[in-house]
């Protein structure tokens, strides 16, 4: 062990001089307090640790995420299948601050509000709307009850300034379809409040990650990226994390399995345009497909399709039941939050830019798996698709492109404003 930790040590201190005497230095004080320590582990009972055995093991403790997200100790055939598995955005992050801003307090918003808090992703929380009264009501009655909580501290008015300095900015604001209108008045509508309450958000928290729930949510995801300056990987959307999470259920109900053993994906668009990939989908390992190729046909006895269309149709029929939904999203967009604020890169259906991938050539935001941690979007996941869910993708990412390029964003193409690029 004395050699290895010789040699280990000898790398890292090459990487890092500075922090690899640091290290030695408090392996010294750790020999001075423990001046005979055991190993009775793997084979190294009774060896006495050395200066040099507690430098690597204070080094390893030091370097460990850098470790993992470096891959240091894996050969290149592995990284080879990482590269191949991962698209990679942006280099992952430590954990660094939890305020969350949640703009408009509407059903929504108060459901992301109490599942946020509820799952104690933040102890920090922001409620910003444009109706004053109202979200004051709404804080005080979350303060009221933040003793059952963790004692979190919660704000918000209906000023901007109060989101300063946030991690992660929730936008839920939005006006809702209107009976007969388009979907591109619609996104008109929304994308003119986004281009007025995005800079101000950025204005107070120049490195925020700015995370869309209002609809149609991956062209307001795009409108947000072009008026905030931000980079891709900071500006998501919630993109068909509900609709996949649905499909999940769905499908454990029919085996009658917990929903955690299923994977399923549903990508390419939130709503009737959605996409699910019967050709991965999976219980435990076990490809549905291999045992049923017809699965998510037509033509499929056993009826998958129906699934899905039951999926599409989700939404709707709780509207029809309470006027509107707002708990599923709520809980999905804390769950996104959650991943995002402890950095526990969890793979979510966002939507993202997905421009280079899957033959896209344009700046399209769709939602598609991607690893969400400190830095928002670390990767986006390079699935193995079937040609005509390939064919589906091209065709949805050309439809969102018709929208997009039907709106007017005013004062787009804002320069970035984050410390990176000021410097």
């Amino acid at each position: 062990m004395h050699d290895f930790a010789i040699e280990i040590n000898r790398n890292l201190s090459s990487e890092n001089t500075s922090i690899a005497a640091h290290n030695e230095d408090e392996a010294r004080r750790t020999l001075s307090r423990n001046k005979k320590l055991n190993i009775a582990h793997n084979g190294f009972k009774n060896q006495q640790i050395t200066i040099s055995d507690i430098v690597i093991l204070t080094s390893l403790r030091t370097y460990y995420r850098s470790f993992l997200n470096k891959i240091v100790f894996f050969p290149n055939s592995e990284m080879n299948i990482r590269t191949k598995i991962l698209w990679n955005v942006q280099p992952h992050l430590e954990n660094v601050g939890d305020k969350v801003s949640i703009i408009g307090a509407g059903m929504v918003g108060i459901a992301t509000a109490v599942s946020v808090l509820g799952t104690g992703v933040t102890k920090n929380l922001v409620l910003v709307d444009a109706f004053g009264d109202k979200v004051k009501g709404e804080v005080m009655d979350l303060q009221q009850g933040s003793l059952f909580l963790k004692y979190p501290r919660i704000s918000g008015g209906n000023d901007f300034s109060a989101t300063q300095g946030s991690k992660l900015c929730i936008i839920t604001a939005g006006v809702r379809q209107e009976a007969g209108e388009s979907r591109l008045t619609l996104a008109q509508r929304n994308s003119d409040i986004m281009v007025k309450l995005v800079p101000e958000l950025i204005k107070y928290s120049p490195e925020t990650i700015l995370l869309m729930v209002g609809n149609p949510c991956d062209v307001l995801t795009y409108v947000a990226w072009k008026v905030s300056g931000l980079p891709q990987h900071k500006v998501l959307g919630a993109g068909t994390t509900l609709d996949t999470q649905r499909f999940r259920v769905l499908i454990a109900k029919k085996f009658r399995v917990n929903p955690a053993n299923v994977h399923a994906w549903i990508i390419g668009e939130h709503g009737d345009n959605s996409i699910p990939l019967w050709s991965s989908v999976n219980i435990s390992g076990m490809k549905l497909k291999d045992l049923n190729p017809l699965i998510g046909r037509h033509n499929d006895p056993e009826k998958w399709i129906d699934l899905h269309r039951e999926v599409i149709g989700a939404a709707g029929a709780i509207q029809e039941l309470k006027g509107y939904t707002n708990w599923g999203v709520g809980m999905s967009v804390a769950a996104m939050a959650r991943s995002i604020l402890g950095n526990k890169l969890a793979i979510y259906p966002v939507s993202v830019n997905a421009n280079g991938k899957y033959g896209i050539a344009d700046d399209i935001f769709l939602p598609l798996p991607a690893v969400l941690g400190s830095n928002g979007v670390c990767d986006i996941i390079n699935l193995n698709l079937s040609p005509e869910e390939l064919a589906s993708l091209q065709d949805t990412a050309a439809l969102l492109k018709t929208v997009q390029d039907g709106i007017h964003i005013k004062g787009a193409d804002v320069k970035c404003k984050c410390r990176r690029c000021r410097t």
